[in-house]
C-alpha cells in the first residue's frame, strides 16, 4: 500500500493524515469485496458446470452452432450458384453485346462508305455543274458580247434595229391591260398592279421617274389640311425648273435630235416629277440610255427606261391649262411644266431646231451632273461645252388690254420686282454675274438716267408676264 505523505502546517497535518487514512481504509474494504465476489462466482460457476442441466446447455450450444454452420455453408452454396447463374447471364449479355457492336461497326463502316461515295459523286456532280455553269456563262458572255457589239454598231453606224432589242417586257401576261399605264406609261400601283404593264424593249421615247423634283410638288398635308406648297408661288417652281431643263436640255442634245421634252407638275408619287423626251429615232433614245441609266444628278441616281405613248393627247390632261381639271393634284393624267420658250413642247409638229444664243445656260460642269469616269471620261467631252449659249427670254403673250391697265398692273407688282431679281440672281450662273459686273460707259449710265421711269415700268410688265406664264403651271 502506498501511502501518500504530504507536509503540512503542524496544525493541520494531523485532519490531513486522517482524510488519507480513511481513504486508504475505503479502497482496501472495495479491493476485499471484489475478491470475494469473484471467488463466488468461480464457485457457483464450477457447481453449475457440474450439474446435468449445464451439460445439456452445451450439447444444445454445439448442435446449434451445428446448424447455424450448415446453415450458412448451404445459403453460401445457394449465393455461389445464383452468382454462377449471373455471370453465365452477365458473360451472354455481353457477348451479346458485343456482337451488336460488332455489326454496328460493320453497319457503320458501311453507312460512311455509302456517304463517301454519295459525297464524291456529289463533289463530281458539283464540278461538272460548275464546269457547265463556266460554260454557260462564257457563252452568256460571248452573247452579250456579240449583242453590245450589235448596239455599238448600231448606235455609231446606224442600220436596223437589232432583234433582241425589239423584245416586250409584261408584268402580268395573262391579264388585260392597265388602261393608265397604256396612256400615260405610269401606274399608281406600279409592278404590283393586277393588269398588266407592257413595255417596249426599245423606244423613240426615254422616261425617267421623279427626276425633276422639287418642294412644291410634294404632298406634305397634315391634319389641319394645311399644304405646305401654298408657300412657294408658281414663278419660283418655273425658274427652278428653267434651270433644270436648260441642265438637262444641254446634256440630252449630245445624244441626238430631240422632239419632245415633257416634265409632269403632278403631285402624285408615281409621276411626280417624270420626264419624258422623245427622240427622233430609236437610235438616240438608245444612246441616251446608255449614257444617262445609272448617272447621277443632284445626288440622286437615275433610272432610265424606255416607254410607249400611244397619244400624247390623250396621256397629257387636256383641262390642265385651263386651270379647271376636276381631279386637281391628284389627277392621273400628265400635268406638263411649259418649257421655257416652248422649246420640244410642241405635241403636233416638234420644234426641233437648236437655239443658237443662251444667256442663262448653266455650266455644263454643273456640280448636279456627276460624271461617271469609267463610262465618260474628261478628255471625252462633248462638244457642248464649246458652243456659244443662247438666250431665254421669255415670249410675252399676247395682250388685248390698255396701256394704262399693264401700267396699272406694273405699278401693283413693282413691289415683287426685289423678290423676283433675289431669286433669279439665285439661280444665275457665272456669266449673269460677269455680265452685269462689267463697267457701264457713261453714254449707257446718261441713257439710263433718261430711260429709268420707262426701264422700271417695262421690267414690272415684264415680271408681270412672267408670273402669267409661270400661274398656267
Amino acid at each position: 500500500m502506498h501511502v501518500e505523505v504530504i507536509f503540512l502546517n503542524p496544525s493541520s497535518r494531523h485532519s490531513e493524515w486522517r482524510k488519507l487514512a480513511k481513504k486508504a481504509r475505503r479502497k482496501r474494504i472495495r479491493q476485499q469485496n471484489a475478491r470475494l465476489r469473484d471467488q463466488k462466482e468461480i464457485e457457483e460457476l464450477k457447481k453449475w458446470e457440474s450439474t446435468t442441466e449445464y451439460k445439456i446447455y452445451l450439447a444444445e450450444r454445439a448442435r446449434a452452432e451445428e446448424l447455424k454452420i450448415e446453415q450458412e455453408a448451404k445459403e453460401a452454396k445457394e449465393r455461389e450458384v445464383q452468382w454462377l447463374i449471373a455471370e453465365a447471364q452477365a458473360q451472354l449479355q455481353f457477348k451479346e453485346l458485343q456482337e451488336k457492336l460488332s455489326l454496328a461497326r460493320v453497319e457503320r463502316a458501311r453507312q460512311n462508305e455509302l456517304i463517301k461515295q454519295e459525297w464524291e459523286k456529289d463533289q463530281k456532280k458539283q464540278k461538272e455543274l460548275k464546269a457547265l455553269q463556266e460554260k454557260e456563262l462564257e457563252e452568256k458572255l460571248k452573247e452579250q458580247k456579240l449583242l453590245n457589239e450589235k448596239v455599238d454598231n448600231f448606235i455609231e453606224n446606224g442600220g436596223d434595229t437589232p432583234d433582241h432589242l425589239k423584245t416586250i417586257l409584261e408584268t402580268n401576261p395573262n391579264k388585260s391591260t392597265c388602261p393608265f399605264f397604256q396612256k400615260t406609261s405610269t401606274c399608281r400601283f406600279y409592278d404590283c398592279c393586277s393588269r398588266n404593264h407592257v413595255r417596249p424593249g426599245i423606244s423613240r421615247i426615254i422616261q425617267i421617274p421623279n427626276f425633276f423634283s422639287h418642294y412644291s410638288l410634294e404632298k406634305t398635308e397634315n391634319d389641319n389640311f394645311s399644304d405646305s406648297s401654298l408657300e412657294f408661288e408658281s414663278h419660283e417652281t418655273f425658274e427652278h425648273y428653267r434651270e433644270f431643263f436648260h441642265d438637262v436640255v444641254s446634256e440630252v442634245e449630245n445624244y441626238g435630235k430631240i422632239k419632245l421634252f415633257i416634265t409632269c407638275c403632278n403631285h402624285e408619287t408615281h409621276l411626280r416629277g417624270n420626264v419624258f423626251i422623245e427622240f427622233s429615232s430609236t437610235r438616240s433614245a438608245l444612246k441616251c440610255y446608255r449614257g444617262l441609266n445609272g448617272r447621277w444628278y443632284g445626288g440622286k441616281q437615275l433610272s432610265v427606261q424606255f416607254s410607249t405613248i400611244p397619244s400624247w393627247k390623250s396621256a397629257i390632261c387636256g383641262l390642265y391649262n385651263f386651270k379647271r381639271c376636276p381631279k386637281g393634284n391628284s389627277c392621273n393624267f400628265l400635268h406638263i411644266f411649259r418649257n421655257p420658250r416652248n422649246l420640244y413642247s410642241s405635241i403636233e409638229e416638234t420644234r426641233n431646231q437648236r437655239p443658237k444664243n443662251r444667256d442663262d445656260q448653266s455650266d455644263p460642269r454643273n456640280w448636279r451632273w456627276s460624271e461617271s469616269p469609267e463610262r465618260f471620261p474628261f478628255s471625252e467631252r462633248s462638244e457642248w461645252d464649246n458652243d456659244t449659249e443662247y438666250e431665254d427670254h421669255q415670249r410675252k403673250p399676247k395682250s388685248h388690254t390698255s396701256h394704262r391697265s399693264r401700267r396699272r398692273r406694273s405699278r401693283s407688282n413693282d413691289k415683287n420686282s426685289s423678290s423676283s431679281r433675289s431669286i433669279s440672281s439665285r439661280y444665275s450662273n457665272g456669266r449673269h454675274r460677269e455680265r452685269s459686273s462689267r463697267s457701264r460707259t457713261p453714254e449707257r449710265k446718261r441713257k439710263k438716267t433718261r430711260t429709268r421711269s420707262r426701264s422700271r415700268s417695262s421690267r414690272s410688265s415684264k415680271i408681270h408676264t412672267n408670273s402669267d406664264i409661270s400661274s398656267v403651271h
